[in-house]
């Protein structure tokens, strides 16, 4: 579930207003401005670095997420998978290899800290992230770049890295993240939709994953 809490994080980074990034105002009102008022879907291409992989692992789907801190990550190809944080539960469902697991977040072990910084992202808790990271905003013309650098003292814990990337001319982002064991995540993601119809889909695809 590492990837898709990677992943939730920083799709509330995907949603900050360009304005925002661009006059760099403080992080305070920042981050009181990604909260999220509604659901939201990005289409996305991954493209992951893995330390037992010969080549890079490639997929494509779709991330669907609701303002109570539910995310879906509804992978299509290589094959249909999902994976999904919804109240203090992971779930992953794989359709094609008939498996199905549902385990507590008190189970998610280092990755625990990772939920608690998304759920911060979610809420507008920017004193958490803080905590965690030194945040710089870089800008040039139509194209901008956000970096989260874990500060010194956090690089025993897992926390990633991550930088985010875009241009006001076409809407998408790039999204890097680096996982404190080499592994790291590339995104090309597109914003596809959003609003309260799209809660629909979310409980349907957390019913489904969850076997209900």
């Amino acid at each position: 579930m590492r990837t898709a809490t990677g992943i939730g994080m920083l799709w509330l980074l995907l949603a900050l207003p360009l304005g925002v990034i661009a006059d760099g105002n403080g992080l305070a009102e920042l981050f009181g401005r990604i909260r999220l008022t509604g659901a939201a879907e990005f289409r996305y291409e991954e493209t992951r670095i893995l330390e037992l992989a010969a080549a890079p692992v490639k997929s494509t789907g779709y991330l669907l997420s609701s303002p109570d801190g539910s995310l879906v990550k509804l992978q299509l190809s290589p094959r249909r998978i999902i994976m999904a944080i919804s109240g203090g539960q992971m779930l992953y469902y794989d359709e094609e290899q008939k498996q199905r697991h549902t385990a507590s977040l008190s189970f998610a072990g280092s990755a625990q800290q990772q939920i608690s910084l998304f759920r911060a992202l979610l809420q507008g808790r920017n004193e958490e992230l803080q905590a965690v990271y030194d945040f710089t905003m870089e800008r040039r013309g139509k194209h901008w770049k956000l970096a989260l650098n874990v500060k010194p003292g956090q690089t025993g814990e897992d926390v990633p890295a991550m930088e985010i990337e875009g241009d006001d001319r076409n809407g998408k982002r790039q999204i890097l993240i680096r996982q404190a064991d080499g592994e790291s995540s590339r995104y090309t993601m597109e914003k596809t939709g959003e609003g309260q119809s799209l809660e629909f889909s979310i409980q349907r695809l957390l019913l489904e994953a969850a076997g209900e």
